[in-house]
């Protein structure tokens, strides 16, 4: 706390904003908490049923010193008489039910552009959540009433699922004030409440030996079409699994001397930031299976490339990365993700222009020269694309390992 002595309006008006938020102390469990952005916001701290909680009871100067003080003695009347303040603090303030965190959060779902696997993540995250805070009006919800939510889904071990809980919670509530539902994102009052995450590369093979045998696996591998033909393909183009895995038919040009895949912008991971479709060039090789697998599962000219066992869906990221741990790859030495590092760490070391490998993973370039370089280049990245696929069959097909040679060079 900042002061300890009482609060006076000119104390408060005196208060500045600091590096990091701060409390100034009124006495008996009343603050000002501070923010970095010059906020003043009226808090009461208070224990009930055993438990430390937060009342949040709105900002200064809206609420006046004295009216504050009015609140948090009604606050205290209601403790004392064994109820919770804050039930009657937030049925008063409630208004209409389309301003509680449940429906919020359901307006705030209906407005997104979700690829099919983002918005069952995205759905899967609001289940943790809203049945507990569901019922709360975004007015009158408090850091108090988060912190739990999230530091439980993290004690059960889920480090990152408790992170993005918190950050779905944050971006329902900026939803609610630019609505007029909420007066500010008080989650993001606990960015420090988590642990810090580390991240994990995925599991990769970079060695040309491991590659060779990779990929005989794959192509020894027998099961269902959709994942075989998948499989194959994948090291091919190394896209994002998911990106292959929802492909349908009118993305591809096959019966052209130059074959190409048109992934629509809808469907990429940076689809914000680079709105536009991503190019990829395919191979003799990468054309040659997806025609035959149009023979397979093309009878639908509109439909899914890669079909899975529920009608209208595609196999899973599962489906996939079962089939590596059958053929002995478990999630140690590859997953399907991880065939893009495979490609980015063999093609660097090869010699081919960074630039041109991360144009062709579809890596958002955030630099000023991105902004005015909106050059695909498409001739280079097909000559790479088919020197990848020449290499990756020299493997498959030699005992020894390969040396890789671009098309037109050297090795």
């Amino acid at each position: 706390m900042q002061t300890t002595e009482k609060l006076t309006e000119r104390a408060i008006k005196a208060l500045k904003p600091q590096g990091k938020p701060y409390k100034a102390a009124d006495g008996a469990g009343l603050y000002l908490y501070v923010t970095p952005a010059g906020g003043k916001l009226w808090r009461l701290k208070y224990r009930y049923g055993g438990k430390e909680k937060l009342l949040s009871l709105g900002p200064w100067p809206d609420i006046t010193l004295d009216a504050v003080r009015e609140k948090a003695a009604e606050a205290r009347a209601a403790l004392h008489d064994g109820k919770d303040p804050a039930r009657g603090y937030r049925a008063a303030r409630g208004g209409t039910a389309g301003e509680t965190m449940g429906v919020l959060a359901a307006a705030w779902a209906a407005k997104q552009a979700w690829a099919p696997s983002t918005e069952k993540r995205e759905r899967h995250l609001m289940a943790l959540w809203t049945p507990k805070l569901g019922d709360i009006p975004a007015r009158a919800i408090a850091p108090a009433d988060i912190r739990p939510v999230v530091l439980a889904i993290e004690a059960e071990g889920h480090r990152e699922f408790a992170r993005r809980v918190l950050a779905q919670i944050g971006r329902v509530l900026r939803h609610a004030v630019a609505l007029g539902h909420a007066e500010r994102d008080v989650a993001a009052d606990l960015g420090d409440v988590l642990a810090p995450v580390q991240s994990e590369k995925y599991a990769a093979l970079t060695k040309p030996a491991e590659i060779g045998e990779l990929m005989r696996a794959i192509h020894s591998y027998t099961g269902d079409p959709s994942t075989c033909y998948c499989l194959r393909i994948l090291p091919l183009v190394f896209t994002r699994p998911g990106e292959l895995r929802n492909a349908r038919w009118p993305e591809f040009d096959l019966d052209v001397p130059e074959p190409l895949w048109r992934i629509p912008g809808e469907r990429m991971k940076m689809r914000r930031k680079n709105p536009g479709e991503h190019l990829v060039p395919l191979s003799t090789q990468a054309a040659a299976l997806l025609t035959e697998l149009r023979t397979i599962t093309g009878r639908d000219p509109h439909g899914l490339v890669f079909p899975g066992l529920v009608p209208g869906k595609p196999i899973s990221e599962n489906t996939l990365n079962q089939a590596l741990r059958r053929m002995g790859y478990g999630p140690d030495k590859i997953v399907s993700h991880g065939f893009r590092a495979m490609a980015s760490t063999a093609l660097n070391e090869q010699g081919h222009a960074p630039d041109l490998i991360e144009l062709q993973l579809a890596h958002r370039d955030s630099s000023v020269r991105a902004i005015y370089n909106r050059s695909t280049r498409l001739p280079e990245r097909r000559q790479m694309m088919q020197s990848w696929s020449d290499y990756l069959d020299a493997l498959r097909t030699s005992a020894n390992v390969v040396p890789f040679r671009r098309s037109g060079g050297t090795a």
